[in-house]
């Protein structure tokens, strides 16, 4: 019996993790909200000059949230989870990072609210889609049926 509850929490585990950081990442999406919003006004406050630099723990927080998106999208891979919601996470991701360069970088006040305000947006977004992650099985696609190329790619959709 001691040998067969180790083997359970292996079987189980990958499921559990994936449905505990999508709701990690809901849960810091919507508390970093917050936070981006107070800090986009107070850029917006300032649209000529200089802007003041984004507070160390927020840039921490928000780097952990980018990683954080990065290895639910990989969770979402591994355990057969639909490929948009894993190409989402992923360019949450990198949006995140995109974005703290740029508003870290401006060089006027409206330069880092434009940055803040597109991280406002994605991190919204991020709120709304986190649930999605945990979904029942039965909801998700199965990776076989995904075929070998969407299992390792997100393809790329210009509607201009």
């Amino acid at each position: 019996m001691k040998r067969l509850i180790p083997a359970l929490v292996l079987l189980f585990a990958p499921a559990a993790f994936a449905d505990g950081l999508s709701k990690q990442v809901g849960a810091e999406a919507a508390r970093l909200l917050v936070e981006v919003d107070a800090a986009r006004k107070a850029a917006s406050a300032r649209p000529p000059l200089k802007p003041a630099p984004l507070a160390p723990a927020l840039v921490t927080d928000l780097q952990r949230f980018g990683l954080s998106t990065s290895r639910l999208s990989l969770e979402i891979d591994a355990n057969g989870g639909p490929a948009d919601l894993r190409c989402i996470f992923r360019g949450m991701a990198e949006e995140t990072g995109k974005q703290l360069t740029a508003a870290s970088v401006a060089t006027t006040g409206a330069q880092q609210a434009a940055a803040l305000s597109r991280l406002s947006h994605m991190l919204s977004d991020a709120v709304e889609i986190a649930p999605a992650a945990n979904a029942p099985a039965a909801q998700k696609q199965t990776a076989a049926s995904a075929g070998p190329a969407a299992a390792n790619s997100c393809p790329v959709v210009r509607d201009f």
